[in-house]
């Protein structure tokens, strides 16, 4: 059986002067994310991939540093 995957941008935010962009990832048709991804939006240079949780403010600013 083939998985199909599905990213949607979920929120955008601001931390620390910096905009991150959530996506949530759909396997399927599923209509909660299976996990989350983090993107530094603008210029996409960071990105982590598989959060189990929706990130929060606090856990950006430790995943940055």
């Amino acid at each position: 059986m083939d998985m199909q995957q599905t990213v949607k941008t979920i929120a955008i935010l601001g931390v620390d002067g910096e905009n991150f962009e959530i996506g949530g990832v759909y396997l399927n048709h599923a209509h909660k994310p299976s996990w989350y991804t983090l993107t530094k939006a603008g210029d996409h240079s960071v990105c982590i991939e598989k959060l189990e949780e929706f990130p929060t403010h606090e856990t950006i600013r430790e995943l940055m540093h």
